[in-house]
């Protein structure tokens, strides 16, 4: 029986009327798909909960490292946080208010009797007489490598230099490899400062 007939038996029926009864919602349909949502949302939630635990005991467990492989420069209320990797690898020089970070092994190979400035240098670190946001630093044109600005205090400021020229025998591959290795996570090193207005 279609609407016309329908009409016809009950009488003067507004065909409006007629049209809502069709359109009458599936209740039914209705719960089943909101049921499911919840169900979905439920689970994406617990995933979440799951996951996130997962990723925070692990990141827990990374930063705090029992005995982190740190640097106390001497004179300067300055400590570097190095990678676990370079226990054993490193010696540190002072020089005047400077200091070197370089791998003794790589030095003692190439530099025989060379001044600390050759051989196995990762890094300098390098205490300018002068206070310098970076920019100054750079208008100063005292970026003559590549750097890395740490910190200025009153009267001074401090930078990490990056050796600008070959510190190993790249003939010798272990130490292209040891080298490479380290100068590559010189990125990695957390600077910690303490007592900065004592200077």
């Amino acid at each position: 029986m279609n609407k016309k007939q329908l009409s016809e038996h009950i009488g003067n029926i507004d065909d409006r009327l007629i049209q809502q009864a069709e359109k009458i919602p599936n209740y039914a349909l209705w719960h089943r798909r909101t049921r499911i949502r919840q169900i979905l949302a439920t689970a994406a939630v617990l995933i979440l909960m799951v996951s996130s635990f997962s990723v925070g005991a692990i990141a827990f467990a990374r930063e705090v490292s029992v005995e982190q492989e740190t640097l106390e420069l001497e004179g300067v209320n300055l400590t570097l946080i190095l990678p676990d990797s370079w226990m054993g690898q490193y010696s540190v020089e002072k020089y005047n208010q400077n200091y070197v970070v370089y791998n003794p092994q790589i030095r003692e190979s190439v530099s025989e009797g060379i001044d600390m400035f050759d051989g196995g240098v990762l890094f300098y670190i390098v205490c300018y007489e002068e206070s310098m946001t970076e920019e100054q630093f750079i208008e100063n044109g005292l970026d003559f490598t590549a750097y890395r600005y740490i910190l200025a205090t009153r009267d001074k400021t401090y930078i990490l230099h990056y050796a600008s020229d070959v510190q190993y025998d790249p003939a010798d591959e272990e130490q292209v490899r040891i080298y490479s290795k380290m100068a590559s996570e010189i990125k990695d090193i957390q600077f910690v400062v303490s007592n900065v207005f004592d200077e």
